[in-house]
């Protein structure tokens, strides 16, 4: 079997187990948990994510892509490939859905946040970091939908990693960046620069 052929079978099967995970345990840290177990237990499988399929063209990609390995009909549990170059940074921002990310290859630093004002000001919003984790080969971080976090990728090689969502991308129009320096956020657009592989 090819092992294109092979990754979407693994991904099929991974994401029915994550479908039933949800579907009896809910949103919850300790769902979420076990969710991130069966990504990591995925993006470990041998030979089902080689580099060579992710490619990144630094001309019409600048330093990330996204590839998109599976999503459902109704665009819930939806899997991507991020891929990114050294340089390349989110600001810090929430999901509006439940999110996971485990490594493949290379560290992806993940700073995690909460707000320190009380909400009551339109387009105001302090934060204060409280943990950062890099993500890499063997590891995962996951966030429920309020969670904030950015991500930094600050080492010399490519990195590649697993973002799982409850809702795919393109379908996220709340979701809220921050710019710390001045204290303010606001609504980004819903991701278009999503490839096929």
């Amino acid at each position: 079997m090819q092992h294109n052929d092979q990754r979407a079978l693994e991904v099929k099967r991974t994401i029915k187990k994550i479908r039933e995970t949800e579907q009896s345990g809910g949103v919850t840290r300790q769902s979420l948990d076990e969710i991130k177990g069966h990504l990591i237990e995925l993006a470990t499988r041998d030979g089902l994510f080689p580099l060579s399929d992710f490619p990144l063209d630094p001309e019409t990609d600048g330093n990330g892509v996204i590839y998109r390995l599976s999503e459902d009909d109704d665009h819930r549990f939806a899997l991507y490939a991020s891929v990114g170059m050294p340089g390349k940074g989110v600001r810090p921002h929430n999901h509006t859905t439940w999110a996971v990310i485990v490594g493949i290859a290379g560290d992806e630093l993940n700073r995690f946040y909460e707000r320190t004002d009380d909400g009551t000001v339109a387009g105001k919003g302090c934060l204060r970091q409280f943990k950062e984790e890099a993500v890499r080969y063997g590891t995962g971080v996951a966030f429920l939908p309020d969670d904030i976090h950015s991500i930094h990728v600050e080492g010399e090689e490519k990195t590649v990693h697993l973002h799982m969502y409850g809702l795919a991308l393109e379908q996220l129009h709340e979701r809220v960046m921050y710019d710390q320096e001045m204290g303010t956020y606001k609504v980004f657009p819903a991701s278009q620069n999503i490839k096929a592989l």
